[in-house]
């Protein structure tokens, strides 16, 4: 199949470009001699207001590793020279910025040279199509309310996700720290606005250091509160409570639900009465009016329930009751405060930020909550326990407040209008799901993060770092309260009824006009997930043309899994799955960022090593003791079991970008990038209703494999703009997909995670970026993709040659 994605961007946003990915960047450059042009050894140069700084070389080089992002002033002195200044030197995640200063012999005692830096529209030292976006330019964008709606409008991008991958492909990094959930990879992205100091977006190359994933990487940096003053904003955006739907409300009396049983042409003896054209009956549901409905209750051996046509008509609109128009508005509100802590300048010069954010989104219609609502809390503590000690410490807190999306406990949550929209136009009971306010469970989703994070600068060239991050999530999926069911309503004289629609009814129960009131919100979900990382990064300048960086990661994953659904009225078919597991994945990796004149290059390789732990089902696929409703939990370990293996992977990485003059380069990217698989692929063992196996994972699987190709080429159009032209190629294999197993009796029939899955993904991007300018900055972008996609292998397995023989004509597997 294929699939063809033209689209253009336009936006008030400017940005710029780096090659590696982290949380701080890099000053380097040469002093020389302004009269002579030979270089200066031992001359100071210094980061004004910091204690960073370093001396050139004997050749006049100099380097200054692990600036944070940000606009610094840059001070030269040398002893018979007059002292030298560069102001506006913006130094930004993982990008060299270039300073060369040519020194002038003093002539008059306490003369300064002082020189404002510029910034190249062609950054010479990148090699992929990357962006690196300020908090200034962020705020440029009035619709940007979080992180992600601002790397939407970087070209190739959707949401998040990059180049055709799903997001689950794509790293969200905050100060160094990944925030993933580990249960299905997806990112989570709750940092307020008002907390970053810059984004980096990156769409392809990106080096060795960073692993499982394979589309892109998104890396915020935080604020550090300031040592001397506080500081602090606020941002409140408000949509006062509207329909977000076109056309009349659900509850107007000709709405598609309410006219067939309100219309006084129809609603007494049916639509079908000839007073509504064959049109209009098409429009709307068969009703066969009241007076039908009234003879049904009379004739039934039941006199409680005996209703006249009129007072049928009571009991539906009683049963209708739920407001179900929007009541409550849609808000954000972000805020930070930050600077030096009480007492803090015996702690290292203490200082804080603090972060919060609040959204309110609501539904196309309320379900069991009207809304979703998301609160975030942000602390990162900074102290410099030394000059050349730093140590960070962050805490986050995230809590997600929805309905759940399906009625099978898996994971997903209702997010938005769309969200709503897409599900409700393939699924059935749509009245039900509209008027009965506990056919979806709620769900909420609790995360929370402690990491530290320790710096140490051994030179001005070589720092390493420690980072230690603990990540814990908690799902709870449940119904709504139970149903009062005590008669005290009285609908009509003598009449009295429940509170259906409201609460959960674990029984059968249908209104007046066939609305199911009861037996839903099926969703249970009580996992847990806690993911311990230890990381060890070393950066050093070793010379002027190599920056060599290397470290070590080992990630510890604790899954409780315990989710399904829960049905004991109609138990058929119901699955549930439980598992527990510890698996480990660790890496090591190195990489050297090359730099000359007319050639930068970025080489790395990554060594991964997976080990899911434990053991694994060794059983024949058609095996109808294990696999049908003839298992047997009791005798579970009779059944042979195989240790499960250890996977070791390499991953080569390379950058390189070509400067042709100075205003235009060429740059190529290629990589292999590997990711593991869904745990939900790995570990599940579900049954259903009888014990019958439903779905079977494969902790075996081998990594997710993406191998990219990107060729782009850069030019400056005068002074302000930036043309860049970029092409890519993704194949990608080994992606984890569901085989199904059929037995020739079928009594077996489940569904087995295999590896069969693969994908092409081709595109072209075109930007036209307006990065200078006092009035305007922006750019343009237009992106066209095409992917397609199939399985290697064979979709559904049959004990059967026969069938399979007949499922392979229809099916041919890929050739």
């Amino acid at each position: 199949m294929r699939k063809i994605f033209p689209f253009l961007v336009a936006a008030i946003l400017l940005y710029s470009e780096s090659l590696f990915g982290g949380t701080t960047g890099k000053i380097a450059g040469r002093v020389t001699d302004a009269e002579t042009g030979e270089p200066l050894p031992a001359v100071n140069v210094i980061v004004a207001g910091t204690n960073r700084g370093a001396a050139t070389d004997i050749n006049g080089y100099y380097t200054i590793l692990n600036m944070p992002p940000g606009k610094y002033t840059l001070k030269a002195s040398y002893i018979g020279y007059a002292p030298y200044q560069v102001t506006d030197v913006v130094v930004q995640i993982d990008l060299t910025t270039t300073i060369n200063m040519q020194l002038k012999t003093e002539t008059v005692q306490g003369e300064e040279v002082v020189i404002v830096a510029e910034r190249p529209v062609v950054v010479k030292d990148v090699s992929a199509s990357q962006a690196n976006i300020s908090i200034a330019q962020i705020e440029a964008v009035p619709a940007a309310l979080t992180v992600t709606d601002v790397i939407g409008l970087q070209a190739g991008i959707l949401g998040l996700s990059v180049r055709g991958g799903g997001s689950d492909q794509t790293a969200f990094m905050v100060d160094g720290f990944t925030l993933r959930d580990e249960r299905n990879n997806t990112p989570f992205t709750g940092v307020s606005l008002s907390a970053v100091q810059e984004v980096q977006v990156q769409t392809g190359g990106f080096n060795a250091e960073y692993g499982n994933i394979r589309s892109g990487i998104v890396n915020v940096v935080t604020k550090d509160g300031d040592r001397k003053r506080y500081s602090g904003q606020i941002t409140y955006r408000h949509r006062p409570a509207a329909p977000k739907h076109f056309g009349m409300s659900f509850q107007d009396p000709n709405s598609y639900w309410l006219r067939p049983y309100l219309d006084p042409e129809v609603a007494w003896t049916g639509t079908r009465n000839g007073a509504w054209d064959e049109n209009t009956q098409r429009q709307y549901p068969q009703f066969d009016g009241w007076n039908t409905i009234s003879e049904r209750t009379l004739q039934d051996d039941d006199p409680s329930n005996d209703l006249t046509p009129t007072a049928a008509q009571r009991l539906f609109l009683w049963q209708h009751r739920r407001q179900v128009d929007i009541t409550k508005p849609d808000f954000n509100l972000d805020g930070g405060f930050g600077g030096p802590v009480p007492f803090g300048e015996a702690l290292g010069n203490l200082r804080f930020f603090t972060s919060f954010r609040k959204e309110q989104t609501q539904f196309l219609v309320p379900f069991s909550r009207s809304g979703f609502s998301e609160n975030n809390f942000m602390l990162k503590l900074t102290s410099d326990i030394s000059d050349n000690i730093k140590l960070t410490m962050t805490g986050l807190y995230n809590e997600i407040f929805s309905s759940a999306s399906n009625d099978v406990g898996a994971p997903g949550i209702f997010k938005s209008t769309t969200s709503v929209a897409s599900v409700l136009s393939r699924v059935g009971f749509i009245d039900s799901r509209i008027f009965y306010d506990s056919y979806w469970a709620k769900s909420d989703i609790v995360r929370n993060m402690l990491s530290a994070k320790l710096t140490h600068i051994l030179s001005p060239t070589t720092f390493y770092e420690l980072v230690v991050e603990r990540v814990a999530t908690d799902y709870t999926t449940v119904p709504n309260a139970d149903r009062d069911t005590s008669r005290v309503y009285e609908v009509f004289p003598g009449y009295f009824a429940d509170e259906a629609p409201f609460g959960r009814a674990e029984f059968i129960i249908y209104g007046i006009d066939g609305l199911l009131m009861g037996v839903r919100a099926n969703a249970r979900d009580f996992s847990k997930i806690s993911t311990l990382t230890t990381k060890f990064d070393i950066s050093s300048q070793v010379n002027n043309n190599n920056l060599v960086k290397a470290g070590v990661e080992v990630v510890i994953n604790n899954f409780d899994m315990k989710f399904g659904a829960i049905n004991t009225v109609l138990p058929a078919a119901r699955p549930w799955t439980e598992w527990q597991k510890t698996p480990v994945r660790a890496a090591v990796y190195v990489q050297d960022k090359l730099e000359f004149k007319g050639f930068i290059s970025n080489i790395g390789l990554r060594l991964d090593y997976i080990d899911p732990r434990g053991t694994w089902w060794n059983v024949d696929p058609y095996d109808r003791s294990f696999f049908s409703t003839n298992y047997n939990p009791e005798l579970r370990d009779t059944f042979e079991q195989k240790q499960v293996k250890k996977q070791f992977t390499l991953s080569p990485r390379l950058g390189i970008s070509h400067p042709i003059t100075e205003n235009s380069k060429f740059y190529f990217n290629y990589g292999q990038f590997r990711q593991m698989p869904q745990s939900d692929r790995l570990y599940t063992e579900r049954r259903i209703t009888g014990n019958q196996l439903n779905r079977l994972g494969d902790p075996n699987l081998p990594l997710q494999k993406t191998v990219a190709y990107e060729l782009g080429y850069e030019h400056s159009i005068g002074s302000h703009y930036l043309l860049r032209v970029a092409g890519y190629y993704k194949d990608i294999s080994d992606q984890s997909d569901l085989t199904r197993f059929i037995s020739s009796d079928g009594k077996v029939n489940y569904f087995k995670a295999t590896n069969n899955s693969y994908e092409d993904i081709r595109g072209f991007e075109l930007t036209l970026d307006k990065r200078l300018g006092r009035w305007l900055t922006g750019f343009a972008n237009y992106t066209y993709m095409v992917s397609t996609y199939g399985l290697f292998g064979i979709g559904t397995q049959f004990e059967n040659p026969a069938e399979q023989r007949d499922y392979l004509r229809d099916n041919p597997p890929f050739q």
